[in-house]
């Protein structure tokens, strides 16, 4: 896609715009940090329920804590269960399926199983998250990738706060290395394709008055953004430069490689 070139650019202009197809509206300024956006506000956030869980495990957390997020996963999935079960129901693996299917109902139950109980069924959570990120390694589709996405954080959750009420607190890191691995996958998985031309206007003299860069990203779902950086004479940036990876999220910002990009730097941070 080659934008018209601008003909006049004053100094101080934001040299990064921002446009989603479609919208019919005028370009964006692009967020200058590289930070996911446009998560839904409406969203349970998984990623805080783990680290509390993860800091009632690795120390300066209480039993009440665990508590505490255990009753938040609870609480959120039965708010909700109908989002995240159309997302589970269109995941393509049959046995991923029906694990998380069956954790996100039976959840709910947890502080009434016996000790056994709990204890067999945190193992079964523990190996449908193991499931689910060997699904997403291997699946092709990128709409197959973004719905197992958008259920990677509950189903690690799941698991995560079942160990920790069932006394299994070894292997909580490593399924958080496991969770962080998965996030990573889809963040290069759900990538947009990006393209960038150069466009030079010239005088009748053929000396160089503006030098555009024109960078263009379009995700799998068909949202897109550009970028552009403009050169005076070739050689004066004209405000600030462009920033390819802003572009490129903000292209995925209603996919799940958001969410990811949100949760990666907090679930690192949160290993022992």
């Amino acid at each position: 896609m080659r934008m018209r070139l601008l003909r006049t650019v004053a100094a101080g202009t934001l040299a990064v715009a921002i446009a989603v197809a479609g919208a019919g509206q005028p370009a964006q300024a692009a967020p200058q940090d590289n930070s996911a956006t446009n998560v839904s506000a409406q969203a349970f956030d998984w990623v805080t329920a783990v680290l509390v869980v993860a800091g009632s495990v690795f120390g300066g957390g209480s039993s009440s804590d665990l508590d505490a997020a255990i009753q938040q996963v609870i609480a959120a999935i039965e708010a909700s269960e109908v989002r995240i079960l159309n997302h589970v129901d269109a995941i393509a693996s049959a046995e991923v399926q029906a694990c998380a299917r069956s954790h996100t109902i039976e959840f709910a139950d947890i502080n009434f199983m016996s000790t056994s109980v709990r204890q067999l069924w945190a193992q079964e959570a523990t190996r449908c998250a193991g499931l689910a990120s060997a699904y997403l390694d291997a699946v092709q589709s990128k709409q197959a990738t973004d719905n197992i996405g958008h259920v990677i954080g509950e189903i690690y959750a799941i698991a995560i706060a079942a160990r920790a009420k069932a006394g299994l607190v070894n292997g909580i890191d490593l399924l958080i290395r496991d969770q962080i691995r998965s996030y990573e996958t889809l963040v290069v998985k759900l990538a947009p394709a990006c393209t960038e031309d150069r466009v030079i206007e010239r005088d009748f003299d053929g000396r160089v008055v503006i030098v555009e860069i024109q960078y263009h990203c379009v995700a799998y779902n068909g949202d897109d953004a550009f970028g552009i950086e403009v050169w005076r004479r070739g050689t004066i940036l004209v405000g600030r430069p462009l920033d390819r990876e802003a572009v490129a999220n903000y292209a995925t910002r209603n996919t799940s490689r958001a969410v990811a990009q949100t949760a990666l730097p907090r679930l690192r941070s949160a290993l022992p």
